[in-house]
Formats: structure tokens, sequence, C-alpha cells
């Protein structure tokens, strides 16, 4: 792969690294999960599967579900503590 063509690659993924920066930095689980899923559909869009995009539109109805939010949170805060029981 040519400097070139890695600047090109660079360019065209960059939004997905701020999309990250937003997940990390989402005040709630609610913001973290569609700041998830919104990077999820960035990366779907390079893909010409069709198999990412279904996989998407059940993710995110899982997570505006209840039970998927607040699956959603204890992954967070699993994920997130410090602890390491």
């Amino acid at each position: 792969m040519t400097f070139i063509e890695k600047l090109r690659m660079l360019a065209e993924w960059a939004p997905l690294l701020g999309q990250f920066q937003t997940v990390m930095v989402s005040p709630s689980p609610q913001d973290k999960a569609q700041a998830i899923i919104d990077a999820a559909q960035f990366a779907a869009t390079k893909s010409p599967t069709v198999l990412d995009d279904e996989f998407l539109v059940r993710l995110e109805a899982i997570l505006r579900s209840d039970e998927g939010q607040a699956m959603f949170a204890w992954v967070l805060d699993k994920f997130f503590s410090q602890d390491t029981e």
C-alpha cells in the first residue's frame, strides 16, 4: 500500500475515530449506546454486505429497549469499574 493510499484510507476512516471519542465522553449509558450505534452504522456503510446492516437494525432495537439499556449499563459498569474481582 502506497503512502497516498494510506492517507486516503486514514481520511476515509477518520470520522470513526471522532465517533469513538464521543463514546468515551458520553455522560450516560443511553448516550454511549447511541454513539456506538452511530459508529457502527458509519462502519457498515463502508461494507457492501447486507448482514451488518441487518445486525445493526436489531442491535439498535435492543439498545433502545429498557432491558437492553439495563444490560448495556451493566456492561459499561463492569468494563469501566476498577474492581477486578
